[in-house]
């Protein structure tokens, strides 16, 4: 494939025609990544971008989107504010500073779910104007995250307007700085990439718990399908254990045939039946024996 200036000089060269086949593989390539003179690959891929509306690439705001962003949501404690800029802490910040966090996810987790079915809420730890404070919610479908932009619009938090939108992220881990969540990131709390807080994973399985205890319709349609397939499994290893059971008896049946035969054929010789099958050479000496006794019969008549 050629580069992305290569490809510029053939459509500016005059007489000349970039198929298009090679254009659209081209921008399919390089859409949403630094190549991309066009459209903005922050915004593409963390849905806010540091220049906003004064960006000189394009914001390509979605239409529908299974996830919303909801700008500068959190409330960063002073606690958290120091903790994300890597300011000196000790164990009692920090402790307060989850605390909060935690109460914030359970609280909004099960407030949006109301909405609809979610595969995931994320609340980044960036302190950069465009991010500081945003949070993410992805449904598991489009409708829920419409139903749930509609109920949102002109709501309040914390004494805040919710501002709710669309967004272009689909997965938070093509979204999230890696260096990060791996080691960590020289740009710190201002890196354009998302650094995602942590919730500990008992907190995500007890609201996903209570999210399907609230909502068991969401469940409904899934479970009764998991259930009917189950069903479907068990009676088909049912079957499959009957037609083992009477292939392996026909084949005892057939195995106890020869033997039974062989037996009965021992039991007629026993008892007087016919004789056995003789061999060649039993046969040619019974034979040589008749006829010596019939030359010795003859001889002395």
């Amino acid at each position: 494939v050629a580069s992305s200036s290569a490809v510029q000089e053939v459509r500016q060269a005059p007489g000349t025609h970039c198929p298009p086949p090679v254009m659209a593989e081209q921008l399919a390539r390089i859409f949403g990544t630094e190549e991309d003179r066009v459209n903005c690959p922050f915004y593409f891929k963390i849905g806010a971008c540091r220049n906003g509306d004064q960006c000189n690439r394009l914001h390509n705001r979605p239409t529908m989107s299974q996830t919303l962003l909801l700008s500068h949501m959190y409330p960063n404690t002073p606690e958290s504010l120091a903790l994300a800029n890597d300011e000196p802490w000790d164990e009692d910040m920090y402790d307060r500073a989850q605390q909060h966090l935690e109460a914030f996810y359970i609280e909004v987790f099960l407030e949006l779910a109301n909405y609809g079915e979610i595969e995931d809420l994320v609340v980044v730890d960036n302190l950069s104007d465009h991010m500081i404070g945003n949070v993410y919610v992805k449904y598991y479908h489009e409708e829920d995250a419409e139903r749930a932009l509609m109920k949102l619009t002109g709501r309040f938090y914390s004494g805040k307007l919710i501002q709710a939108e669309y967004t272009t992220v689909s997965d938070f881990r093509e979204a999230r700085c890696r260096a990060f969540h791996e080691t960590r990131c020289n740009r710190g709390a201002y890196c354009n990439f998302m650094h995602i807080k942590h919730i500990p994973r008992a907190i995500k399985r007890r609201v996903v718990r209570e999210m399907y205890d609230d909502h068991p319709e969401y469940l409904g349609q899934s479970r009764a399908k998991r259930d009917k397939e189950k069903d479907r499994k068990k009676e088909k290893d049912h079957k499959d254990r009957d037609r083992d059971r009477d292939r392996d008896r026909e084949k005892d049946r057939s195995r106890s045939r020869p033997r039974k035969e062989k037996k009965e054929h021992r039991d007629r010789d026993d008892e007087g039946g016919p004789p056995a099958r003789q061999s060649s050479e039993e046969r040619r000496a019974m034979i040589a024996q008749w006829n010596a006794e019939r030359e010795g019969s003859s001889l002395v008549a």
